[in-house]
């Protein structure tokens, strides 16, 4: 790999193995073996996109993300699948952006409660997406949402141009730089009920474990006493009464989360762990990480690792 291509924005290697399932899926030969590793260059995802869509036009690229349904458990995929909403699951992927620090992003303009424009555009400085990287990216919000409500998600470009109805893709033409996409869902409330009351013992931990596991989630007060079917005075005199508290509670699930990946997956890049445990940005989460342990997360494998 030259000097150059190391400095390229890359993109999730689960992304690409998203890619070539769905390009199996159709018939359509992989050209490229699906990596192993945690990232892949930025230009040969293009240049695999744009030669699928030279030969084989706009649908065949829109129809790879289809194969979300079907794939492995990735754990990056599962993050974001554990979104409660569109606009959770939509946060959740401007988080992984954040991580990824790749060269576009997603833009959100909530035009309702589950309709949201959508813009892919460049980061600073960076040149603007071709039309297949964001036709990518469009589908896979738009599949990864659908999975998440369990309900058809219509997407369209500004102009009225139909890309997805009703499940089924369509070809709207050429999608310019920087054109909005409306994408709208059905309306969607994954909370759970309220629990029943938790008993004394083991409250605590019951909460630390769940928190645990979905640490990208952005937890409140409010959904904790939810889970323990208890009021807020109530819950507050629990994680008092176990020399403990709600901000302490979060921190310590991620904490966990990122202890468990750095001593047990050495082939998981850093920037991964830290998303995957609930951190806003790499900053935090080395920042966090150093705090309540004492060392680096970098430090902290190279220590404990396996």
């Amino acid at each position: 790999m030259t000097a150059n291509s190391k400095n390229e924005d890359f993109a999730s290697a689960t992304m690409i193995r998203l890619v070539a399932a769905g390009l199996a899926q159709q018939g359509i030969p992989v050209p490229v073996r699906p990596p192993t590793g945690a990232r892949v260059s930025r230009t040969a995802k293009r240049e695999l996109l744009e030669a699928v869509m030279a030969e084989h036009g706009r649908i065949a690229v829109l129809t790879i993300a289809d194969a979300a349904r079907d794939m492995p458990p990735e754990p990056v995929a599962q993050a974001l699948l554990k979104a409660r909403s569109i606009s959770d699951l939509l946060d959740r992927w401007r988080r992984l952006e954040k991580f990824s620090h790749g060269r576009h992003e997603i833009q959100v303009e909530n035009q309702g409660q589950t309709t949201f424009g959508l813009r892919h555009r460049a980061r600073d400085g960076h040149a603007p997406p071709t039309e297949v990287e964001t036709l990518l990216v469009m589908a896979v919000l738009t599949v990864l949402c659908e999975i998440v409500t369990s309900a058809p998600v219509d997407l369209c470009a500004s102009e009225g141009k139909v890309l997805r109805n009703a499940g089924i893709w369509h070809d709207p033409g050429a999608v310019g730089a920087h054109q909005q996409i409306v994408l709208s869902g059905a309306p969607f409330d994954g909370q759970s009920a309220m629990a029943p009351e938790a008993p004394h013992e083991g409250l605590v931990e019951n909460l630390r474990h769940r928190v645990a596991s979905d640490p990208l989630r952005r937890w409140t007060l409010t959904d904790l006493c939810a889970e323990a079917g208890a009021s807020r005075r109530t819950l507050q005199r629990r994680l008092t009464e176990n020399s403990t508290s709600f901000s302490r509670l979060i921190a310590e699930a991620r904490l966990q989360t990122a202890a468990r990946y750095l001593c047990n997956e050495p082939a998981r890049e850093l920037a991964e762990i830290g998303f995957l445990s609930g951190y806003c940005d790499q900053a935090h989460f080395t920042r966090s990480f150093t705090r309540l342990v004492g060392t680096t997360p970098r430090a902290y494998r190279a220590d404990f690792g396996r």
